[in-house]
């Protein structure tokens, strides 16, 4: 393994900013598109296309034929989350840069350095053991839209035996998992408008209503002190693990202390107390604020009564739960909280229903090998409190969906100073390169 090279290689795909929310980046998405479209023709794939839109395609390719191989559906993204705040990075997020055998820029982990892992497992074997499709998308970040329009046109690109999801992590160092569930995702702007324009806050301060405090004011009620969220029925589909699960848990590398010091970094911890850390992590819905948007945010003073407070809000939800359903059950409560002298409205940008999956395919047992030939250790059964908005359309063509990964809990997805360890990414090429050997081989 060349490992200089594969990192000049890997490095030249992170130094491209391909930011899917914003705009600006559009053709920056479509460079990372034709990085990955290059790579799979360089592995001998035929039928490289690219799907659903211009600026952010679908990369979609076909493998070399193996009669009598099973068929290996890999998807993966390679969009990533904005970068910002820029401060507190330590070198910048474009720059791929490697200290203390750790690979430091946005999109290393999530997802470019474990798609990359998947194609370069191939490079390694030397051969395409398997009957490989290929879907490597540019919106996962921002729900998979142009993906999931493509499979609803054309649900023959998910004829497969299994898919393949390297978008995951180790529980802890040393410990691979395939997870079990998914977390859903809704993801919405709730806006209040107090009056019809911004007011002077001294002729009008202490009489006229204040846009950012009853928006303030109406968070706080959909999302108590105690960490319980205050939607009429949100819980009504909320079921407990069952008691094995749960003891499965506690025989996991976890400890709360490492958690809240070494990963959150923080004084202490929130969320129903009542629940152990794993449990409000991986099996209980959530309630977050992102960001408010409003009044006067730039340098210097400016005294004004803003009339208008907008706030990025999103819920993970757990199986049985409903995106539309929980929808409704937002726009309910904003309306039925919100005070009778403004006027509130709920827009929802993105979403996806959680992901509840089965280990009985016998691909399982030939990824717990190949961990357990490399790294040492098989693959322990995990929740993710996560969402890939995709999963449930991959799962839609009858194949098992595989969710793993070599990321590490630290990684610091979706934050500043997002990383990889390169050790992760030696051991995962070996690991997928050994799985995808197994898969053909055990098909003869």
């Amino acid at each position: 393994m060349d490992r200089e090279r594969l990192l000049r290689e890997l490095e030249e795909f992170l130094r491209i900013p391909s930011v899917s929310t914003l705009p600006a980046h559009n053709a920056d998405c479509r460079a990372a598109a034709e990085w990955v479209a290059a790579e799979l023709r360089r592995l001998g794939c035929r039928d490289v296309e690219f799907l659903g839109s211009e600026t952010h395609p679908v990369v979609w390719a076909v493998g070399s034929e193996v009669p009598g191989a099973p068929t290996l559906l890999i998807y993966g993204h390679y969009d990533v989350q904005p970068p910002d705040p820029l401060d507190e990075w330590t070198t910048p997020p474009f720059e791929p840069t490697i200290r203390d055998g750790r690979l430091y820029a946005r999109g290393a982990a999530d997802d470019k350095g474990q798609v990359f892992c998947l194609l370069k497992a191939i490079e390694a074997a030397g051969r395409m053991p398997l009957n490989f499709r290929f879907l490597i998308e540019g919106e996962e970040e921002f729900g998979s839209k142009v993906l999931q329009d493509v499979l609803k046109r054309e649900p023959h690109r998910l004829r497969a035996d299994a898919v393949l999801v390297a978008d995951m992590a180790y529980v802890a160092p040393e410990w691979p998992a395939v997870y079990t569930t998914l977390r859903g995702l809704c993801y919405a702007e709730i806006t209040v408008r107090t009056a019809k324009s911004d007011l002077h806050s001294g002729e009008y301060g202490g009489a006229a209503p204040n846009a950012h405090e009853e928006l303030c004011r109406l968070l706080g009620r959909l999302k108590g002190a105690d960490g319980r969220i205050n939607i009429p029925g949100l819980y009504a589909a909320v079921k407990r693990p069952p008691r094995a699960e749960l003891q499965a848990w506690k025989k996991l590398p976890f400890k709360e202390r490492d958690f809240l010091h070494k990963r959150v970094q923080a004084k202490g911890l929130t969320g129903l107390k009542s629940y152990s850390v794993l449990e409000r992590l991986w099996a209980l819905p959530t309630f977050e604020i992102h960001g408010i948007i409003g009044g006067f945010t730039g340098t210097g003073a400016k005294t004004v009564i803003p009339a208008e407070a907008t706030a990025k809000v999103s819920l993970r939800l757990v199986p049985n739960q409903k995106r539309v359903t929980v929808e409704r059950q937002l726009a309910a409560a904003v309306k039925r909280l919100a005070p009778k002298h403004v006027t509130a409205s709920v827009k929802f940008l993105h979403g996806a229903d959680p992901a509840q999956i089965r280990l009985n395919h016998p691909a399982f047992g030939m990824l717990d090998e190949a961990f357990r030939g490399v790294v040492g250790r098989g693959t322990v059964p995990a929740r993710a409190g996560g969402s890939i908005p995709v999963v449930p359309a991959l799962r839609a063509g009858g194949a098992s969906v595989i969710l793993t990964g070599i990321g590490l809990p630290d990684d610091r997805l979706h934050a500043p100073n997002e990383k990889l360890d390169l050790q992760q990414l030696w051991d995962g090429i070996e690991v997928f390169r050994t799985f995808y050997e197994l898969l053909g081989d055990g098909a003869r």
